[in-house]
């Protein structure tokens, strides 16, 4: 089940206030969308926030970190105990009674073991994505249609991790020694499939997306400028606004899919708050993720920490198998019944691996900011007061920490801080200095 690790991570590189996307007015800016005017709306000299609001961002930032922390622990501890418990040999000798061939088996003993899993996790769930939010006045979304929702993660997962924990047991039977590379292998298609589907099978059940070009074609025309300027065309029917006001309040933009699927998405909640430069910088920064080829990078490089964690993983869990095996009931790392302890020894990896994940993330980030500057000079009149404008009214809108940890951006942080990335969107103006820029040839400024 290690594999899991490189095949849902990655889901797309988004344009966010730090690990979470959160808001908290519901009131729109007005005069932002009705002018772009950088007198009107000054350039904020740092991330500042009014002492209500400051002590808001901070009360919801602790809660999101000790969320995360003890969410981890949660979970470990949830697998532990169906480990030691034999809950997995429970599931294992049912699927046998089922069928002979390991396919079937896995058809029955998966959907069973995770959906045992996720109630277990309900509660948690539950208070942290909907109770939490609605408590900070961030969501929108009704009890009922956020059930909807789990449901409709419920059946995605459990599919999924039929066809991963079948591949899986398959190849760890077939090469004890060496399943984790062979199945390292096996993930790269598998991951490269998932990232290639989203935008067409998973996103639109959970969303509405309709064409940019149908609501604001003035935007779509200066979004083309940007094209032009970055030697990339991207077709109009790929550039989308989604209904996120249907639940929730936060502000944000993302680019996902790969080759014919790959699309840049604006979420309507950003563009009801900010104005068309504050927008267009925005969507600068998701070309940027388009045109420097984040997604294939981050996507390489996730995979080569997955092939490190499942060397590892091999070796603590034969160890632990090899020990614990017999008392547990556990018959090697081929039988269905070692899910539990995979899943321990896989939440443990991954924790440890979230800081170097999130380094690269921010790594990326921080090159698509410096993108929508390039990008955008010359198209808007100040794209560095514009981008400045637009994290901070993010931050306002997702309660972003305003002085986070260095600990804490190392470990969560998959987007640089919004105090950083005013100071660097205020200061970064090569042109100003005579200098080239990185990312935009001079013959396009």
């Amino acid at each position: 089940m290690l594999p899991l690790l490189a095949l849902f991570y990655f889901s797309g590189t988004t344009w966010s206030a730090s690990s979470r996307q959160v808001s908290a007015d519901s009131t729109p800016h007005l005069e932002r969308q009705q002018t772009s005017n950088a007198q009107a709306n000054p350039a904020p000299e740092r991330y500042q926030l009014p002492p209500r609001k400051r002590a808001e961002a901070e009360a919801y930032s602790r809660t999101q970190y000790a969320l995360y922390f003890s969410g981890v622990a949660f979970s470990l501890l949830i697998y532990f105990a169906l480990w030691r418990l034999k809950i997995g040999v429970v599931f294992r000798e049912w699927a046998r009674r089922a069928s002979h061939r390991h396919f079937l088996q896995c058809l029955v003993f998966v959907p069973l073991f995770l959906l045992f899993v996720r109630l277990l996790l309900f509660p948690f769930d539950f208070y942290s994505d909907f109770v939490v939010e609605h408590r900070f006045g961030l969501m929108t979304q009704r009890f009922g249609s956020w059930m909807a929702d789990w449901g409709k993660s419920l059946v995605l997962f459990v599919i999924a991790g039929v066809v991963v924990v079948w591949i899986f047991y398959a190849i760890v039977r077939h090469s004890p020694r060496r399943w984790w590379v062979y199945f390292w292998a096996a993930t790269v298609p598998l991951a490269l499939f998932v990232v290639l589907i989203e935008p067409f099978v998973v996103e639109p059940l959970f969303y509405k997306f309709t064409p940019l070009e149908a609501k604001r074609p003035g935007l779509v025309t200066q979004i083309e400028q940007m094209l032009q300027r970055a030697d990339l065309r991207i077709p109009r029917s790929r550039i989308f606004e989604m209904n996120a006001s249907s639940k929730t309040k936060t502000i944000n933009a993302y680019v996902s899919g790969l080759g014919a699927s790959k699309r840049v998405v604006v979420w309507d909640t950003a563009l009801n708050e900010l104005s068309d430069d504050e927008t267009l910088v925005v969507l600068g920064h998701e070309i940027g993720h388009y045109v420097l080829h984040h997604i294939v990078k981050e996507f390489v490089l996730i995979e080569l920490v997955a092939l490190v964690l499942f060397a590892l993983g091999f070796v603590f869990v034969r160890k632990l198998v090899r020990r614990y095996g017999k008392r547990t009931g556990i018959e090697g790392e081929g039988d269905l019944a070692s899910l539990p302890l995979m899943l321990f020894v896989l939440t443990i990896l991954t924790f440890l691996s979230s800081p170097l994940i999130n380094g690269i993330s921010r790594h990326y980030e921080h090159q698509a900011d410096q993108f929508a500057l390039e990008v955008t000079h010359g198209v808007i009149p100040d794209p560095n007061a514009a981008e400045a404008r637009a994290f901070q009214i993010l931050g306002e809108q997702d309660l972003a920490d305003p002085d986070p940890s260095p600990f804490i951006v190392f470990w969560l942080y998959s987007h640089p801080p919004i105090s950083q990335r005013i100071r660097f969107a205020l200061d970064y103006k090569p042109w100003a200095l005579g200098r080239p820029m990185k990312f935009i040839h001079a013959g396009k400024s």
